[in-house]
């Protein structure tokens, strides 16, 4: 009997244990880790019909062969962005970035506004159509349109760089604007172009980005991409690669413009390999604000196919990606006194669903031992009694 009340202890503590470490472990880990905070009080200036006519006119560039890699329509449309900022200003620096995919000509375009500013945040998107719709049943080999998947993120970038220069003395920041040219010709579900992979542009200016800017003097604060931004029906995913402190900031300021439905509390989650995964591994907290295109024709249906053309481009998603953005960078470098906002930056922390998944493994594992162990302590006691 004394035996049996000693195995009932050790079966109590062992318990009481991995309530404890459950216990203890979940506040750390599975509470919001968000900093709650208010957006700060500014008129938007981003305008969602201009950037709709930014969309129509890259898809009207070449209606042959769009903007694929190596082509007329590639080069018009790298022309096209230079002929905007321009307008904006006559003077807007910029800087092209030329590169070779198995011989093919390609070019990223780099526009900068405040260069007197050391703290840099870089706005990307890729700007190249697919050259296969490899995901169209009917039309498999035809090139992609490339509506959303692509000139939807260059025209908020566009519609972007307009609003934010009229405020630009008050910001404390640098921007860059960066278009990627060849993002978009990797392997789906069927062959892309021969030998490509996905995001080859950022890759290669990553590799090369110290020629852009002065180590020595100038530090990236963050990188912010855009991509899928302007189809109907807009609901961005919690996409894992990106710094978790960075995307919760982006997705709590859309919630507090009302956008609830396009930054859901409980979003989707997923891994996007994306032109922000070179600047993650080059140290630069990255966020990649994109839809969920895989395995669910109900929420995006058109990705890869001839259909990701203008008839599926929302001005209200438009407008979302684009204030979302501009209220972001107005709560963290409008230059006025006593600015009462506290985000995340410098948006150090990451620790994404993925690491959670982990932990709850190691707790289950612990647990498990810990019972095993306990089962076979009480079944060696018992038969060892009973011999």
């Amino acid at each position: 009997m004394i035996l049996i009340k000693k195995s009932y202890k050790i079966v109590i503590i062992t318990f009481f244990a991995l309530i404890f470490t459950v216990a203890f472990t979940f506040p750390i880990f599975f509470l919001p880790r968000n900093i709650k905070f208010t957006n700060i009080d500014i008129e938007l200036r981003f305008n969602s019909d201009e950037a709709y006519t930014y969309v129509a006119d890259q898809i009207n560039i070449n209606l042959t062969s769009y903007r694929i890699p190596g082509t007329q329509g590639r080069e018009e449309c790298a022309e096209y962005f230079i002929s905007k900022f321009q307008q904006i200003d006559s003077g807007f620096n910029f800087m092209l970035h030329n590169f070779t995919v198995l011989s093919v000509g390609c070019q990223n375009v780099l526009f900068k506004m405040n260069e007197n500013i050391s703290n840099i945040l870089i706005l990307g998107t890729h700007y190249d159509s697919r050259a296969k719709a490899t995901k169209d049943s009917a039309n498999p080999t035809l090139p992609v349109p490339g509506a959303n998947d692509g000139a939807s993120g260059s025209a908020v970038l566009i519609e972007l760089a307009k609003a934010l220069y009229q405020r630009k003395q008050d910001l404390s920041v640098q921007i860059w604007f960066l278009f990627f040219d060849a993002e978009d010709q990797g392997t789906d579900n069927a062959p892309g172009i021969s030998g490509w992979d996905w995001c080859e542009g950022s890759n290669k200016f990553v590799q090369d980005i110290d020629h852009f800017y002065n180590s020595s003097e100038e530090i990236f604060d963050a990188m912010i991409l855009l991509d899928m931004v302007g189809g109907t029906n807009l609901r961005f995913i919690s996409e894992q690669y990106s710094t978790s402190s960075l995307l919760n900031e982006l997705f709590e300021t859309g919630q507090q413009l009302g956008f609830t439905s396009a930054f859901p509390s409980n979003p989707t989650v997923g891994t996007i390999t994306d032109d922000h995964v070179p600047f993650i591994n080059y140290g630069i907290p990255s966020a990649d604000l994109i839809i969920k295109f895989w395995n669910a024709p109900s929420e995006w249906p058109y990705h890869h196919t001839t259909e990701d053309d203008l008839t599926h481009i929302s001005n209200h998603s438009l407008e979302i990606t684009g204030k979302t953005v501009e209220q972001f960078i107005y709560n963290n470098y409008y230059d006025i006194d006593n600015n009462p906002f506290q985000g995340n930056y410098p948006w150090s922390n990451d620790l994404n669903l993925l690491d959670t998944d982990i932990l709850i493994i190691i707790i289950l594992l612990i647990s498990s031992v810990g019972i095993i162990v306990t089962i076979s302590y009480l079944y060696l006691r018992l038969k060892k009694k009973n011999s």
